[in-house]
């Protein structure tokens, strides 16, 4: 066949990659070859090197053999533009590498920059129609983003970047051009969207302010200006271009030039005469705000991140009351988010506005006439006559007076506000304080620290966590070149979270990524009063250090505030007023008084209440900063000790109902972080172990539908410090087996084994029962299921008779795990269905719905899918309804499966998400496993087989040999499947042996 009479071939990547043969629809390309015949097209009939298309297709992790791999990708795109009725001979090899031999025309992407440049040439030549015409052509060839389907590797994206700048400065050309032309009203519309989606592109800011000023609307268009101004001071600290201040002026002053006319039509000598239009009146001007006059504001030398909501609501506040109160400990960004309240008040709110500084008086300065010498009034003497000049001096204008860091003059602040605002009623007072003025008419609002990431996110996520933001920010002022990478993202987010999101805090810490990597920096802040000491030189002392700040505060307080202060310092995560009562009251400090001090604290913002439930909290800084204080008042062992003491008696009062009573559960929930730090008190003693062992024994049931992995920890660290009897070595040994059945460790099979052994010595069958039973519970996973269910009847024979609801529960539990992992799906459904019955005799809430996911499983894999889906949504009604974090995970992932299994993806992917970040929590692979391998799943269906393939990785790490056999045959067989169609032939082979070595376990 001729070169003429081949078919005519076109290729696009203005959207999806997309090749289209003429007369033909265009064809779907299979997720394999996409990015291959994108790189390819790009160079537009060049030659592309054969390790470009490597490092295009893999990037920093090739496969082994590469070269194989290319030519395999090679191949699948020949056969799909065969299949396209392209030809195949269209990739061409050549040396170094691969060429797709087509014009750059045959490219929307070519074509589109080529109708781009006609489009501007016509700008400067035929005038507005013929360039807009052209500009319409180009646009046209648009149907998404740029590579919409090739991925992220960082070339693609690059490409992509460039096409969509291109794209937009064609759009904002035509929108120019539309604006020459006259014809604002069919640009306003396209200009707010485009505004919207890039809010910090000013030429987009510049049309749609012309062209709501040229469609007769001023105000908007002054409203258009002021909200870029006050965003790009927000986020960047920055004015808007002078093009731009001019601009606003101009539509301020009603001098907006108008649009040069267009070149009349040429007349038609058959068309009727035009009729002229009507004349219209000009629009009034409209008022827009102007800025107050407020020469005694400090210029902003930094951008204020995060703050924008908080700005906001005070403004609003500001207009609804005369005085509001910023309350909130040192550092949290009081006097930083006043400032900008009163950089932002417009003339709405006031004509001036003036800012005064009391951080610096001392005890005993008359304020009154402080104040009035930091305005420059004429005081004709201290207290009343100074008053009576401030007020004379204000008088009837409106005025705003932000009043900063009030705490250490607060009664003598509180009674000159109080006058102004009662003399002056067009006065308004905002002031800063850690604690509130308590004068007639103020609204308090607590400054909060800047919102923290929550756990594990995404590096886009993570960087819209404001504090996250402000610390990048700060860093980048000392050190320009620090980004936020997959390696530095987590470890910033850690920092701030450490640091309780407190500004000061942050800023402090990101000043020391000049000479400390994050990692460096995170791991030195046990220390933090010694790492965090580079504040500014010009900013006031007690900002200048961490430690300085919290100091301040300190001073202000009363010794027995100090007292209660530092003795807080021994909780972890929280507490109420009977622990407060309970563990503090001690030496020099009464219960009686604990109340009114506590309440005190919380005044001045150095103690975080809850109303909700009635609990308190110190943040974590303050806390390192007062168990500082209890040590060195020499108070730190007596203040643990009440608290072991206090939260052992809440143990055995609360632990034993873990299972049977809601509100037993919610409490030990609660103070599970007081609990972990009393097991943590009980090992720093060398007298410890015997409370240890009362502490956990209280705790078992708890840690046994929750966080298992601290019970083993902490029953193995008591181990080794020294069980004094055998019965308790025995009980500990127990435990620590059982609190291992879901994902047993060598130490933990070890653990259950040795306690047969020694329940067997002391002559206690029933123990040795239930041990025996906890070894056979390992059968779930490997080993010879028979010899693991003569080991239950031979439990159930050592038990003898006995109605205990709990044990034959576990007996029928243990059975139908072993059936389940033979594959005896239906005897294991009715075993399941004997334990839950006896289960719910027990009384026990949580463990019901473990067991309805099980018998879900065994149902679905027995081929009764309706019945699996009832049953696993009844499995997360319970687990929602009594929730414990180890059966709310199982059961979504299960009934996730489930639905997948049935071709449902609709509210899986957020199922797969909840179950993983509860497993996560709370210290379960197994079901981080189960989600990732859901994932996989997907992500397969959808054409992502590389992605599919690093899930099932994921998920068989996370399982390890922890999962019923059938299973992770299933598991290996979709990992090998993912692997071949991700061009990862080795990985695929490992991973069918693998799947070939789990034969039929029955």
């Amino acid at each position: 066949m001729s070169r003429d009479s081949e078919p005519t071939v076109s290729f696009g990547v203005l959207g999806t990659v997309e090749l289209q043969v003429a007369g033909r629809p265009a064809t779907p390309l299979a997720p394999a070859v996409r990015a291959l015949l994108a790189r390819l097209v790009l160079a537009a009939g060049r030659v592309v090197s054969a390790d470009a298309l490597t490092d295009a297709l893999w990037g920093e992790r090739p496969p082994s053999d590469a070269t194989n791999a290319l030519q395999l990708r090679v191949s699948k795109l020949r056969r799909a533009l065969v299949a396209a009725g392209a030809g195949g001979d269209l990739l061409v090899t050549r040396a170094p590498g691969y060429q797709l031999a087509v014009a750059a025309d045959a490219v929307d992407a070519y074509r589109f920059e080529r109708l781009l440049e006609a489009a501007r040439s016509a700008t400067t030549g035929d005038g507005p129609a013929a360039a807009l015409a052209r500009f319409d052509e180009a646009l046209r060839l648009w149907r998404g983003p740029a590579l919409a389907d090739v991925g992220d590797a960082d070339w693609a994206l690059a490409e992509a970047a460039r096409l969509e700048e291109l794209r937009l400065g064609a759009v904002e050309d035509r929108l120019e051009l539309l604006l020459e032309a006259g014809r604002q009203a069919e640009a306003v519309a396209d200009l707010e969207r485009l505004v919207a989606t890039h809010p910090l592109r000013e030429r987009l800011h510049r049309l749609l302010m012309l062209a709501l000023y040229r469609g007769g609307r001023q105000a908007d268009a002054i409203t258009a200006y002021h909200a870029l101004r006050h965003r790009l001071a927000d986020e960047l600290g920055i004015d808007p271009a002078p093009e731009l201040q001019a601009l606003a002026e101009a539509i301020l002053r009603q001098q907006v030039p108008a649009p040069a006319p267009a070149a009349p039509p040429v007349a038609d000598p058959d068309a009727p005469p035009a009729v002229p239009p009507a004349r219209t009146a000009a629009a009034p001007p409209v008022p827009v705000p102007r800025a107050p006059q407020r020469d005694d504001l400090p210029r902003r030398l930094a951008s204020v991140i995060g703050r924008q909501d908080d700005v906001r609501r005070v403004l609003d506040r500001l207009r609804e009351t005369r005085v509001v109160t910023l309350t909130g400990p040192g550092g949290v960004g009081k006097t930083t988010l006043a400032l900008e309240v009163a950089r932002q008040a417009d003339d709405t709110l006031a004509d001036r506005v003036h800012f005064i500084r009391l951080a610096a008086l001392p005890s005993g300065t008359d304020l009154p006439e402080a104040v009035a010498g930091q305005l420059g009034v004429p005081a004709g003497g201290p207290g009343a006559a100074a008053t009576a000049a401030l007020i004379a001096w204000l008088g009837a204008d409106r005025t705003v007076l932000v009043v900063d860091n009030c705490e250490h003059v607060i009664d003598e602040a509180a009674e000159l506000v109080e006058q102004v605002v009662a003399a002056c009623p067009a006065v308004t007072v905002l002031t800063t304080s850690r604690e509130a003025l308590a004068v007639p008419g103020e609204t308090q609002l607590a400054v909060a620290p800047l919102g923290v990431p929550d756990g594990p996110a995404d590096l886009a996520r993570l960087g819209d966590s404001p504090a996250v933001a402000l610390f990048v920010d700060r860093a980048r002022a000392v050190r320009p070149g620090f980004v936020l990478d997959e390696t530095t993202a987590p470890v910033v987010a850690d920092i701030c979270r450490q640091l309780d999101g407190m500004p000061l805090a942050i800023e402090l810490a990101a000043a020391r990524v000049k000479a400390l990597p994050p990692g460096e920096i995170a791991a030195r802040l046990h220390d933090r009063f010694a790492l965090l000491t580079a504040g500014a030189r010009t900013s006031e002392a007690r900002h200048r250090t961490l430690r300085a700040t919290l100091d301040w505060s300190h001073d202000l307080l009363s010794e027995a505030e100090r007292r209660l202060l530092r003795r807080l310092a021994v909780f972890r995560g929280g507490w109420d007023l009977a622990a407060a009562e309970q563990v503090c009251a001690f030496d020099g400090l009464s219960t009686e008084e604990v109340l009114d001090l506590l309440f005190r604290l919380v005044d001045r913002s150095l103690v975080v209440p809850d109303p909700t439930t009635g609990r308190f909290r110190l943040l974590v800084t303050i806390r390192e900063y007062a168990a500082a204080r209890l040590a060195e008042a020499g108070e730190t062992e007596a203040a643990r000790d009440r608290h072991l003491t206090h939260f052992t008696e809440q143990a055995e009062r609360y632990g034993p109902h873990a299972r049977s009573d809601g509100d037993a559960w919610a409490r030990l929930t609660e103070e599970h972080d007081n609990f972990r730090a009393a097991i943590d008190r009980c090992l720093d003693r060398r007298d410890g172990v015997d409370a240890g062992l009362r502490l956990a024994d209280a705790l078992f049931l708890f840690w046994n539908y929750g966080p298992r992995y601290e019970g083993v920890r902490a029953l193995t660290a008591l181990l080794a410090a020294g069980v004094p009897t055998p019965a308790g070595r025995a009980a500990t040994l127990q435990r620590i087996g059982l609190l291992g059945v879901y994902y047993p460790t060598a130490q933990t099979r070890a653990a259950a084994r040795d306690s047969v052994l020694a329940f067997e010595r002391l002559g206690d069958p029933v123990n040795t029962a239930t041990s025996r039973l906890v070894v056979a519970w390992e059968g779930q996973y490997d080993g010879d299921p028979d010899r693991y269910r003569a080991m239950v009847a031979q439990a159930v024979r050592e038990r003898g008779d006995t109605d205990d609801p709990w044990w034959h529960g576990t007996v029928h539990y243990v059975e139908a795990l072993l059936d389940l992992r033979t594959g005896a799906f239906e005897r294991s459904a009715e075993q399941w269905a004997r334990s839950l019955e006896w289960t719910r005799k027990a009384g026990d809430l949580l463990l019901p719905a473990g067991i309805l996911a099980h018998l879900g499983i065994a149902l679905r894999e027995a081929g009764r899918p309706d019945e699996a889906i009832a049953t696993l949504e009844e499995a997360a009604a319970e687990a929602r309804r009594n929730p414990s974090p180890h059966a709310t995970a199982f059961t979504l992932v299960q009934l996730a499966h489930t639905r997948l299994d049935r071709g449902e993806v609709d509210g899986v992917t957020a199922m797969l998400a909840e179950a993983d970040d509860t497993a996560r929590r709370s210290g379960n692979p197994r079901c981080q496993a189960w989600s990732a391998w859901g994932r996989a799943r997907i992500r397969y269906t959808e054409g992502d087989a590389a992605g599919a393939a690093d899930e099932c990785r994921r998920a068989l790490d996370l399982l390890q040999e922890r999962e019923f056999p059938w299973a992770r045959r299933r598991l290996w067989c979709l990992a090998a499947d993912a692997a071949s169609a991700a061009g990862r032939p080795q990985e695929a082979d490992a991973a069918r042996r693998a799947a070939e070595d789990l034969t039929a376990d029955r």
